[in-house]
Order: C-alpha cells, then sequence, then structure tokens
C-alpha cells in the first residue's frame, strides 16, 4: 500500500494522483504535509473519500485530521472524509463543509448518519452523495443549511430534524427549489440531474421552519409534536 500522490505548487494542492503507472487505484493514506495550505477545485474530486486514511502533518498552519477525517487547523470544520472517517469522535465540530461528503467515485448502497451534537452549520453541498437508501438525523444544534446541503440522488432519503433551521433556497436540491434559486449552475441543470422530490421524506416540528419550507416546495413532509 502506498499513500496518495500530490502535486503542490506555492502552497496549493493541484492534484491528488489516486492511480498507478498502469491505472490501477491506488489504496492508501492522504497525508497532507505542513507545506500545503490550500487546495485548487481541480483536485477536490480526488480528494478524501476513496482513501484508508487521512493524515496531516503536526506542523500544518491551515488543517489538522483526527480519526480519519481532515479538519480545519482547530478542529471546528470538518473538510473532508475518507471511508474510515469516525466523525462521531469529533466532539469540537461545529460546521460540516462544502462537499465533505461529497463521494464522485464510489457509489454507496446504505448512508445512515447522525450528525454529531454541537454542529451549527451545513454548509453547501456538505451531504451531496449518490446512495441507495440514505437517513440522515440532523439534531437541534443545527440552526444553518445551506443550499445543496442535501442534494441526493437515491432511491429513498429521508432526513430527520430534531430540531429547527434556517433552509437555504435549494437545501434538498430539487427542481422546484432551483426556481427560487440564485445560484446559475443550480438552477440551469437540466431535468434529470436533479433529486426526485417523490424520493426525498422529511420528518420535522410541525410548528418549524423546516415543515414550512418543505410544503412551500412540495416535500414530502411529516409533522411531529415537539413538547
Amino acid at each position: 500500500m502506498e499513500n496518495y500522490k500530490l502535486t503542490i505548487e506555492d502552497g496549493v494542492i493541484t492534484w491528488v494522483e489516486n492511480a498507478d503507472e498502469n491505472g490501477n487505484p491506488i489504496e492508501g493514506i492522504l497525508y497532507i504535509p505542513k507545506e500545503a495550505v490550500a487546495f485548487h477545485p481541480d483536485a477536490w474530486i480526488f480528494l478524501g473519500c476513496d482513501a484508508d486514511g487521512i493524515v496531516v502533518d503536526e506542523e500544518n498552519p491551515i488543517f489538522s485530521s483526527a480519526h480519519n477525517c481532515l479538519l480545519s487547523k482547530d478542529g471546528k470544520k470538518l473538510i473532508k472524509v475518507c471511508k474510515n472517517s469516525d466523525v462521531s469522535k469529533l466532539t469540537s465540530l461545529e460546521i460540516i463543509g462544502q462537499d465533505a461528503f461529497n463521494d464522485l467515485n464510489v457509489e454507496r448502497n446504505e448512508f445512515v448518519f447522525r450528525i454529531p451534537d454541537g454542529v451549527k452549520i451545513l454548509d453547501y453541498r456538505a451531504f451531496a452523495i449518490n446512495a441507495r437508501n440514505v437517513e440522515i438525523v440532523v439534531p437541534s444544534s443545527v440552526r444553518a443549511i445551506g443550499a445543496l446541503a442535501f442534494m441526493i440522488h437515491s432511491d429513498s432519503t429521508h432526513i430527520v430534524f430534531e430540531g429547527d433551521a434556517e433552509l437555504e433556497v435549494g437545501a434538498f436540491g430539487t427542481e422546484l427549489e432551483a426556481k427560487d434559486s440564485d445560484i446559475e449552475v443550480y438552477n440551469s441543470m437540466p431535468s434529470i440531474l436533479y433529486p426526485k422530490k417523490e424520493k426525498l421524506t422529511v420528518t420535522c416540528p410541525k410548528d418549524s421552519k423546516v415543515y414550512r419550507y418543505c410544503k412551500k416546495y412540495g416535500i414530502n413532509v411529516s409533522g411531529k409534536t415537539t413538547n
């Protein structure tokens, strides 16, 4: 097993080599050295997810790692997961970042995940994943959810909100939401690329902003009574 090879230019990771000279996938550790302080957008497509683990040099000024997760230096923001990440052990986590769970190369059969208590923000495309069946529990600590955070392509997606949250327009990535979104790449997609709202169900407090949002955009929602 060998580590992924990175191309770094002036501190920016511009490429992650994920196959050897014979085209065979590399299975190893994604090691982030101390001089790497940023990622070029093109490098993200191979970052994490397929890796066996993620390790950051302790002297890196921008990033850190714990439990095979790529994090901000202070450990408050989850930047990327891999197949052996244990997010449940991240006790200081407050933000799940852009594309943190985005999985372009491996299609999951099942994705069942409880967002850790204490997380406050789900960023743009935080859970933009492909899986056959998806269930995500959102704790009451989550207060803000970005556009396309739950843009999930699946046969069945169920999202349970234990509390309330402010949803940015397009949080579930459906076609009806896109009509009110200012994100051009989202509202101009072909219809086939939008998640099907009939495959999405939401459970949330009936007196919540989430419930009203789902009703507005025709998302199948079940309201629960809060004490």
